[in-house]
């Protein structure tokens, strides 16, 4: 007699849902003195939280969906608990009700990461900025805000920015990366890549104008 063999549980990051799925991190969050691994950690909390009230996903599956080492991972959620940004419940967590409100007093722009983005091999600090580009490039506009406006509104060092929009347009992430300058003045010009999918599906619909 044969056995059946038991069938394999797929999580929903692992289905075509994940694979469209969008973190959303606003600005309150992004101008935060935080490491960048726990600004996206608070990302996907904070929209798990819009989608589902909670993140409900363990130390092993975070890992692998915003492509993090596991004990970084496990850091992480020990310190954003630690400093009181995030409240562990059952088996789940959600941000502190403290930092729920300061997100709804500040109404500055929100950045986008889609899937294409957060699961790359690309370090956190570089995915941040390319949220920040495209928050207002949407692949289509130039983003040529100073160094300055951007190390400052992500809490980012203005070297780091340079480094990490190199290796933004090095690995494709970025279509245009030019230096313009003026009387007493440099600045970028940003064109970010877009991810091709349907229209449906389509993420730079989530950005706010």
């Amino acid at each position: 007699m044969e056995h059946e063999q038991p069938q394999k549980i797929v999580n929903w990051e692992e289905t075509e849902k994940g694979k469209n799925y969008n973190l959303l991190i606003p600005s309150e969050v992004l101008r935060m003195k935080l490491l960048f691994n726990e600004k996206i950690v608070l990302g996907l909390i904070y929209t798990s939280m819009q989608k589902n009230g909670q993140l409900k996903m363990n130390n092993k599956r975070i890992s692998k969906y915003l492509c993090l080492n596991e004990n970084t991972v496990s850091t992480t959620l020990k310190n954003l608990v630690e400093q009181k940004l995030i409240d562990k419940i059952d088996k789940g967590y959600i941000l502190n009700e403290k930092l729920v409100q300061q997100i709804d007093l500040n109404k500055g722009r929100t950045i986008l990461l889609p899937f294409e983005v957060f699961n790359s091999k690309l370090n956190a600090g570089a995915k941040i900025l390319w949220g920040e580009y495209n928050s207002l490039s949407k692949g289509k506009r130039e983003y040529y805000a100073s160094r300055q406006y951007t190390s400052e509104r992500l809490n980012m060092g203005e070297s780091s920015i340079s480094s990490w929009t190199t290796l933004l347009y090095d690995n494709d992430f970025l279509v245009k990366n030019e230096l313009f300058s003026g009387y007493m003045y440099k600045k970028k010009k940003v064109v970010t890549k877009i991810f091709e999918r349907d229209k449906v599906n389509d993420y730079n619909e989530e950005i706010e104008d």
